[in-house]
């Protein structure tokens, strides 16, 4: 006798299996939809990590530029001291600051000595420093930008440098030159100054806006390119730009008072001389024994004989040159600097000269040369290493960790 299924049983039999089946597909579509899912969401937080990562890294970036740029105010600093590394926020007047238009990115900055150059890291180093900054998103991402500082520029704007502003302007004469490329103090009079090889020039002339800027340049006219040289500017322009230099108020209250009150690394209690009498053949200190020379009024010099000097002039009024006169260093002039040389006579700055106001009016000749050398030589007046000059500071080395 056969044994055979009913049918019945056999219809039983395959709808078991056919939910078995259809089990196994939805057990496995869901699967794959758990697994896209959770693929999709790694997605999003690998992109939302990498979003709130890049602003992290931009908060820590715009921390270093904002605390150069903050250091690079209004000429610069003259040294890195404990007054604008240990007590950062009475400096910077900030401690935590906030992205724009995201209040909750943000950036911290941490200056400190430079390991680089101070390896016991026992203290600031006059010229050098490093700046830590922490950039803060959401999601506690964070990035730190590390920047090696160092005060390597010019101790100038310019070879003649403006703080002044508004300012009128007057060249007669074409034969003068003033020239922001850096020159060897030291040279063979025969020959002349020569370039330092190498070196980085600054501006010819520097002001403090465009405008007076174009207003020089448009007083010397088309003989410009040839007469002021230096940071090039542009095509077939003199070198003549802005920069933002020392105010005057700087020069006058802070940078002059400290050339003036702080005593001299010489053998003498001070290098300052106030007013000295002139005799027609005059020597305002030498590059051996540099000098600061103050006049209290207006100073005319070179009308009945020879001035030579190095260091530091200081007219508080106005400074007027007619004849021979060879200086070496810095002249500060609170008035207007006039450069009236007669037909034989010359006049040689080789350095800076800052002055509110400028007229030349050369018939001989007279050279206004850019030196860092002279300048530095002006910054080592003071003695116990109290730089006097400020420098905006330069990032030497940019590290991210």
């Amino acid at each position: 006798m056969t044994n055979r299924k009913s049918p019945l049983k056999a219809s039983r039999a395959d709808h078991g299996s056919s939910m078995v089946f259809a089990l196994l597909v939805l057990f496995s579509v869901l699967t794959l939809g758990v697994a896209g899912l959770s693929a999709a969401a790694s997605g999003l937080t690998l992109s939302n990590n990498y979003r709130t990562g890049i602003q992290a890294l931009q908060a820590a970036e715009s921390g270093i530029v904002h605390a150069v740029s903050l250091m690079s105010a209004n000429g610069g600093i003259t040294t890195f001291t404990a007054a604008n590394v240990y007590d950062w926020t009475a400096f910077s007047g900030w401690s935590t600051a906030t992205m724009p238009g995201s209040s909750n990115v943000t950036y911290t900055v941490t200056p400190s000595c430079d390991p680089d150059r101070d390896p016991g890291c026992t203290g600031p180093t006059p010229t050098r420093m490093l700046l830590t900054s922490q950039g803060l998103a959401p999601g506690e991402s964070q990035r730190i930008v590390r920047a090696h500082l160092g005060l390597t520029g010019p101790f100038t704007c310019g070879a003649i440098d403006l703080p002044n502003t508004p300012i009128d302007p007057t060249f007669h004469g074409n034969s003068f030159r003033v020239d922001g490329n850096d020159y060897d103090p030291v040279y063979d009079p025969r020959t002349g100054p020569t370039i330092v090889p190498n070196s980085t020039p600054t501006l010819g002339i520097s002001t403090r806006n465009q405008t007076d800027a174009s207003a020089i340049t448009n007083e010397l006219g088309s003989q410009g390119p040839g007469l002021v040289l230096g940071t090039d500017v542009g095509p077939n322009l003199p070198s003549v730009g802005t920069c933002n230099g020392p105010s005057v108020d700087r020069v006058r209250n802070e940078i002059t008072q400290s050339l003036m009150n702080v005593p001299c690394a010489t053998a003498s209690p001070s290098c300052l001389v106030t007013n000295p009498n002139l005799n027609g053949n005059d020597t305002f200190g030498t590059m051996a024994n540099p000098q600061i020379t103050h006049y209290t009024g207006n100073l005319e010099i070179g009308q009945h004989g020879t001035m030579q000097g190095a260091g530091v002039l200081i007219v508080d009024g106005g400074l007027t040159i007619n004849g021979d006169v060879d200086f070496t260093g810095l002249i500060i002039v609170r008035g207007t600097t006039q450069f009236s040389t007669s037909a034989s006579g010359h006049a040689l700055i080789l350095g800076a000269l800052w002055t509110t106001n400028l007229e030349l009016t050369v018939a001989g000749n007279a050279g206004i040369f850019y030196s860092n050398q002279a300048l530095a030589l002006v910054n080592n007046l003071p003695q116990n290493g109290t730089n006097v000059l400020p420098r905006p500071p330069k990032v030497l080395a940019w590290s991210q960790g």
